[in-house]
C-alpha cells in the first residue's frame, strides 16, 4: 500500500496536464517530434537520448508512461525495459516500443519483457496519442483503484473502531439506563450522519434501528425494515460463507468481506459488510451491528480494468492473451486428423480511410469488421476472432487436415469485404489480404504458426491483394530474401548508395531529344545491384518508398539546376511516384518547395504517376493534380491500359501525357490487338488534348508504325539505353537525331 501511495503522489506532483511520459530516443528528430507532439496534447514530457539516461530519469521520478525506442546505440530498448521491470518502483510503468522494425519476432520479444503496445515508424500523430491516451488512462485508473481499495480498507477499519466505540457506548448506556442523555444523543447522531449503512439487531437477528444510508443503499425504509430478521436483505451468498461468518463471529466477536444482496425493487449491489456482536456482561450476544458500504461503482471499475486486460477496447475483441491461451486449447483439443488453423487478416490500404474519413469513421469501420469476422466462423465451435492491433486480426480455427472450413471462412470474409460499408453517411470500400498457417503442421507454437502465416499474407498481398494464400515452404525463402532487402534498404540514401539514370525521350515527328525519364539505380555492397522490380515493392511495403521518393526528386531537380548551369538549356524530365508518395498530403507542398530551393522552373518537371494511385481515390486524385498543375509541373499517365481506367475519370484529370505500356508497343507492328489498343489510346489521348509517349520501343519498324499514326514521342532501346548522368549530359551537348527512314 505504501508503493501505492508513492506511486499516486509521485504522479499528483508531476501530473501537469494529462499526465508525465518519458521519451527514450536516440534520433533528435523523433525525440523532438513526439516531445512536440505530446506536449501541444497537453502532456509534462521528459526526455532521454540513451538507455542509460533513461534508467536515471525514471528512477528519479516514474513517469506514468514511457515510449522507448528498440534500436540503440550501447544499451537497446530491449535491455532498457528489462532493467526497468526489474526495479520494484518502475515495473509498473506501462511501456511503449517505437520501432521501423515489423518482425513479428521483435514485437514478441517487446511483450515478454513486459512491454504494453509497438508504435511503428514512421510516426502518425493520431495514432502516437491514442496510444499515450489510452495506456495513461488505464495506468491511472489501476492507480486509483489500488489507492481505492486501501482508502476503503482503512475507512472500514476506521469505521469498525467508531461503530464499536458507539455499541460500546450504546451499551453502557443500556446499562445506566440512559443516565447519560448527553452521550445517547451523541450516538444517534453519528448513527444517523454517517455514509455507511447501519442495521442494530437484537440476539436474534431482528432489526431493532436502522439509520439513513441503510434506507438509500437497501431501498427499505425505516419503518419497513425495524421489526424483520435481518435476512430480508435477501444475500446471494452461499450456505458455507453464512457457516464460516457465524463462526468467525462467535470466536471472536467480528466478521467482515464482500457481500451481494437484492435491492428492494430490483436490482443487486455488492457491499463490504462488517459484523460485529455487542455482549451482555454475562458475555451472552445482546445486539449485533452490521455496518456496509456500497461498492457497485468501484466493482464495476474493477470488471471494466479486467475486460481490458483480456480484451480490444475498441472492437471488444479478444486481445493477443486471451488468443494465446485460446490457441493452446485448441491444439491440446486436436485430433490426429485436426489442424488448428490460423488465419492473419491485414485491411487493405485502411490508412487511406482515416486519411480521407477521419479516425472517427475508421474506428467505427474496424467495429464493423470484428462483427464481420464473428459472423463468419462458426458459433460455438470453439472458433475464435482476436484483433491483434491497428487494422490486423487474428483467427483461430479447429478444421480437419484438408483445412476445407478455413478456406470457406477465408473466401466469405473475402467476399463480405468486398461489398462497400455505410457508416455515419461516408461510403468506405474496404478489402482484406489474409495468409493461413496451421498447427501442427506449421508450427507448435502460437508464435511459429504466426511467423508462417504473416509469410502467407505477404504472398497475399504480391498476388494483388483483396486475395488469401495457405503458407508454403518456399515462401519462408522469400520471406529471408525480402527480409535482407528491407534490411539493406534502411539507410541506403545515407550510405549513397542509390543513384539515377536518365532514359532519353524523343520526338517521333522530328526524331530530336526532347526529355528523359528518371530511373533509379541500387547498388548494394552485400547485395550487389538490385532491380528495381525486386526493391521498389519492399520499399512500399515497409514505408521506406516515402523518404527515396524526396531524395530522387531532390536529385533529379539538382540535376536539372547543374545542366541549366552548364549551358545546355532547360531539361524537362518526368520522376515516377509511387501510389503512396501521391496519397501523401505533403507531396504537392514537398514538390513546390524542391523546385523552388534549386530555382528550377516547374515546366521542367514532370510527374508520372500508374493509373493504380489515381483510381485508389478519384476524387483526392483530381484534387491533387490539379494542385500541381497549378505550380506548372506537367502530369503523364504511365502504364495507360494495363489497370483499371476509368474514361469517366479521366475526362476530369487534368493529364498532359498518355503512356503507352510496353506490352502493348512489342507487337503493334504485327498484332492487329495491340495495333488497335494503341491506335485507340492515341486517338483518345489527342481528343482530350493530351500527348503520347509510347514505352520499350526497339526497332524501327515500332517507331516508323507509332509516328505514321501520330503518337508524339518514344522512348527505348532504339533510340539509347537508360544513362548516367554523365552519359546524358554527354548526349545533351552532341545530341543526336533519331533517323525513322533507316532500318
Amino acid at each position: 500500500m505504501r508503493q501505492e501511495q508513492a506511486t499516486g503522489q509521485a504522479t499528483a506532483k508531476a501530473g501537469v496536464g494529462k499526465g508525465e511520459v518519458l521519451i527514450v530516443e536516440d534520433t533528435a528528430a523523433s525525440l523532438k517530434l513526439l516531445s512536440d507532439l505530446l506536449t501541444g496534447a497537453g502532456y509534462y514530457v521528459r526526455q532521454a537520448p540513451n538507455g542509460e539516461l533513461a534508467l536515471w530519469t525514471a528512477q528519479s521520478r516514474p513517469p506514468e508512461l514511457i515510449l522507448l525506442d528498440v534500436r540503440m546505440p550501447g544499451m537497446d530498448g530491449y535491455e532498457v525495459c528489462r532493467r526497468l521491470k526489474a526495479m520494484p518502483e518502475l515495473q509498473d510503468v506501462p511501456v511503449i516500443f517505437l520501432s521501423a522494425q515489423h518482425d513479428t519476432d521483435d514485437k514478441l520479444r517487446g511483450f515478454s519483457l513486459g512491454g504494453v503496445d509497438f508504435i511503428a515508424k514512421p510516426f502518425q500523430a493520431e495514432e502516437i496519442l491514442a496510444r499515450t491516451d489510452a495506456q495513461v488512462r488505464l495506468r491511472r485508473a489501476q492507480q486509483a483503484l489500488a489507492m481505492e481499495r486501501a482508502s476503503l480498507e482503512q475507512h472500514v477499519m476506521q469505521r469498525t473502531a467508531e461503530l464499536a466505540a458507539v455499541a460500546m457506548s450504546l451499551e453502557a448506556e443500556v446499562k445506566r439506563r440512559r443516565a447519560n442523555e448527553d452521550a445517547l444523543k451523541l450516538a444517534s447522531q453519528v448513527f444517523a450522519a454517517t455514509r455507511d449503512a447501519i442495521a442494530i439487531t437484537d440476539a436474534n437477528g431482528v432489526m431493532v434501528a436502522v439509520n439513513p444510508a441503510f434506507t438509500r443503499i437497501t431501498g427499505y425504509p425505516s419503518a419497513e425494515a425495524v421489526g424483520q430478521p435481518v435476512a430480508m436483505l435477501r444475500t446471494a451468498q452461499a450456505a458455507d460463507a453464512y457457516a464460516s461468518m457465524q463462526q468467525a463471529i462467535t470466536a471472536c466477536g467480528h466478521w467482515s468481506g464482500e457481500m451481494t444482496a437484492h435491492r428492494k425493487g430490483g436490482g443487486m449491489y455488492t457491499g463490504l459488510l462488517s459484523v460485529s456482536s455487542v455482549q451482555s456482561d454475562d458475555g451472552a450476544a445482546e445486539n449485533y451491528i452490521f455496518a456496509f458500504i456500497d461498492m457497485t461503482e468501484r466493482k464495476a471499475e474493477q470488471h471494466l480494468i479486467d475486460f481490458l486486460s483480456y480484451h480490444d477496447a475498441l472492437t471488444g475483441l479478444p486481445n493477443r492473451v486471451q488468443a494465446r491461451s485460446r490457441f493452446d486449447e485448441l491444439l491440446a483439443a486436436c485430433g490426429r486428423d485436426q489442424c488448428v488453423a490460423v488465419l492473419c487478416l491485414d485491411l487493405d490500404r485502411f490508412k487511406s480511410v482515416n486519411d480521407t474519413c477521419g479516425a472517427a469513421i475508421g474506428d467505427e469501420a474496424l467495429r464493423v469488421v470484428g462483427r464481420l469476422l464473428r459472423a463468419c466462423v462458426q458459433d460455438g465451435g470453439g472458433d475464435m476472432v482476436s484483433r491483434q492491433g491497428g487494422d490486423e486480426f487474428l483467427i483461430m480455427v479447429a478444421d480437419d487436415l484438408q483445412c476445407s472450413a478455413t478456406t470457406a471462412i477465408a473466401e466469405n470474409i473475402v467476399a463480405g469485404l468486398r461489398r462497400d460499408l455505410q457508416i455515419e453517411g461516408h461510403t468506405v470500400a474496404l478489402t482484406t489480404s489474409i495468409g493461413i498457417a496451421t498447427a501442427p503442421a506449421d508450427g507448435a507454437t502460437l508464435d511459429g504458426v504466426l511467423q508462417h502465416a504473416e509469410m502467407a499474407l505477404i504472398r497475399a498481398k504480391e498476388l494483388g491483394r483483396d486475395n488469401y494464400a495457405f503458407f508454403t515452404e518456399g515462401m519462408d525463402a522469400d520471406s529471408r530474401h525480402r527480409l535482407a532487402l528491407q534490411s539493406q534498404l534502411r539507410g541506403a540514401v545515407a550510405r549513397g548508395e542509390f543513384c539515377v539514370h536518365y532514359q532519353p525521350k524523343v520526338s517521333l515527328q522530328t526524331g530530336e531529344l526532347v526529355g528523359a525519364e528518371a530511373l533509379l539505380r541500387w547498388h548494394n555492397a552485400a547485395l550487389g545491384h538490385v532491380s528495381p522490380a525486386h526493391f521498389i515493392p519492399v520499399a512500399e511495403e515497409y514505408g521506406l518508398i516515402n523518404a527515396i521518393g524526396v531524395w530522387v526528386l531532390d536529385t533529379v531537380c539538382g540535376q536539372i539546376r547543374a545542366w541549366r548551369d552548364q549551358g545546355l538549356g532547360d531539361v524537362r524530365v518526368a520522376v515516377n511516384l509511387s501510389a503512396s508518395q501521391f496519397a501523401h498530403a505533403d507531396t504537392v507542398p514537398l514538390v513546390e518547395q524542391t523546385l523552388r530551393r534549386h530555382g528550377v522552373p516547374a515546366s521542367c518537371l514532370n510527374i508520372e504517376i500508374t493509373e493504380g494511385s489515381v483510381m485508389g481515390d478519384p476524387d483526392k486524385s483530381v484534387d491533387a493534380l490539379h494542385r500541381l498543375k497549378a505550380i506548372g509541373v506537367g502530369i503523364s499517365l504511365d502504364d495507360f491500359g494495363t489497370g483499371y481506367s476509368s474514361l469517366a475519370y479521366l475526362k476530369r484529370f487534368p493529364i498532359d501525357v498518355l503512356k503507352i505500356d510496353k506490352s502493348f508497343v512489342d507487337d503493334v507492328a504485327h498484332a492487329a490487338s495491340d495495333a488497335a489498343i494503341a491506335l485507340s489510346v492515341i486517338s483518345l489521348a489527342h481528343n482530350l488534348n493530351m500527348r503520347v509517349v509510347a514505352e520499350g520501343v526497339e526497332t524501327p519498324e515500332q517507331a516508323r508504325f507509332l509516328a505514321s499514326h501520330g503518337c508524339d514521342a518514344m522512348q527505348g532501346y532504339l533510340y539509347s539505353r537508360p544513362l548516367t548522368v554523365d552519359g546524358f549530359t554527354a548526349l545533351l551537348r552532341h545530341p543526336r537525331t533519331l533517323q525513322l527512314n533507316q532500318e
